[in-house]
């Protein structure tokens, strides 16, 4: 069954079958009318038009309950597929029998069956097309027109023979035009396809890493809340004794231990509500504000902000995008040791806000570039990371329908570009 989104091949043949009917009605009154007028053949009129007609109304209806007959799978398609055999050969019958120069285009039914059904419809196809040929072999209409057209060996005859050249040649065409366009739509469709099973990959790995945020989460929230009550009593036991620089030591691990229980609360939401926060007003001096209060004290002063993006409201998911940045930033820092300034610039572009952060360290190789933001693929040397942030901001920026870039940077370093569409907020 193909992916939601992704067409099946008798929607794709349907569809190219639609347009092949109203060419092949076009050439049947083109036909009609240069063999009875032009060439001034006898043409029994009314019942050449009437098939036409019932061509035309049939494809008619077929475009109007399109979306009914494709649900109905490889069944609809045999029947029009047959019914297209019947009404060629009403022509054929009508025109000359087996005498009909067109009779080969019973083979681009045939090839559109072959490219289409499965081998029971083909099968049906080819017995059909083939029981239709001697039957107008042996009861077709003779042709009547002058120079004794409709006899072999009349002086008209190079006319008829002329009509078996031109009749290959339009047969040529049809099959080699529609095999082509199809080949085209099945190579569309196989992208597309491969295109939603590999998003199916991503979110099963975002599950996946999500689950094991939620089991981090569980382990370790009790430990961490053992730590934290054990260093307020060490504050307080200290507070007595007056002893300052253990008490500030103190202090510390509990803020730190805070830090890290905030953040594994986020991993846990994050992971138990599956499709992240909702979009909320918000401005780019707030998720600047936001980001630098997440990211490590040390940080901050490397840190340079521009805001380019004039200062409106936007409809944001606040706090993944702010978390995306300090991932963004942090790695900047990191990649860049001498403590050269990082700088974040945020801009909008045609209905995009893009967030670019620059530093100036090695920079990324060809390989690492493309594959940055893999799940547990890093740069960073054993136990400095897991290479889970720029999975998990690039995962993010797919979810927005946006777009993750790591580009090289003029005169050595690495610009992360995260860009999100972004909506105008009307508050």
């Amino acid at each position: 069954m193909p992916s939601p989104g992704v067409p099946s091949v008798t929607n794709i043949t349907l569809g190219w079958l639609l347009r092949l009917r109203w060419l092949g009605v076009a050439a049947q009154i083109t036909a009609v009318v240069i063999s009875g007028v032009v060439l001034s053949l006898d043409l029994p009129w009314w019942p050449l038009l009437a098939v036409i007609g019932v061509t035309a109304l049939s494809n008619l209806l077929l475009q109007r309950y399109a979306d009914t007959a494709w649900k109905r799978g490889e069944g609809t398609l045999t029947t029009v597929i047959a019914a297209d055999v019947l009404l060629l050969t009403a022509m054929i019958y009508l025109t000359g029998g087996a005498s009909n120069p067109f009779t080969s285009f019973y083979l681009v039914l045939v090839a559109l069956a072959g490219m289409s059904l499965s081998g029971r419809g083909l099968a049906a196809i080819v017995a059909l097309a083939t029981a239709a040929y001697f039957f107008v072999y042996y009861n077709g209409l003779p042709l009547r027109g002058p120079g004794g057209i409709g006899e072999i060996g009349c002086p008209g005859y190079s006319l008829h023979l002329q009509g078996m050249a031109v009749a290959f040649f339009l047969t040529a065409l049809c099959v080699a035009y529609f095999v082509r366009r199809m080949l085209h739509s099945l190579q569309s469709r196989d992208a597309a396809l491969a295109a939603a099973e590999a998003r199916a990959a991503r979110a099963d790995q975002f599950s996946a890493l999500a689950a094991l945020a939620a089991g981090v989460a569980h382990e370790l929230g009790s430990p961490l809340g053992t730590i934290a009550v054990t260093a307020r009593e060490m504050e307080l036991a200290l507070e007595r004794k007056a002893d300052a620089g253990l008490l500030e030591d103190a202090t510390l691990i509990r803020e730190q231990v805070e830090r890290c229980r905030s953040i594994l609360d986020r991993l846990d939401h994050r992971s138990t509500s599956g499709v992240g926060d909702g979009v909320e007003p918000c401005t780019v001096a707030s998720l600047l504000a936001g980001m630098k209060t997440a990211l490590p004290a040390s940080m901050i002063p490397r840190v340079i902000t521009r805001d380019l993006a004039d200062g409106p409201a936007f409809q944001l998911p606040r706090h993944p995008i702010i978390q995306a940045l300090v991932v963004l930033v942090q790695n900047a820092c990191e990649s860049d040791e001498s403590g050269q300034p990082v700088e974040l610039e945020v801009a909008t572009a045609e209905g995009q806000l893009l967030f670019t952060v620059m530093d100036r360290g090695s920079g990324m190789t060809t390989a690492a570039a493309k594959h940055a933001g893999e799940p547990f693929f890093t740069t960073k040397p054993p136990r400095k990371g897991m290479g889970l942030g720029l999975f998990l901001v690039r995962t993010l920026a797919r979810q927005l329908q946006g777009e993750l870039q790591h580009l090289p940077r003029d005169g050595g370093g690495t610009c992360a570009v995260l860009q999100v569409p972004v909506i105008p907020s009307s508050s």
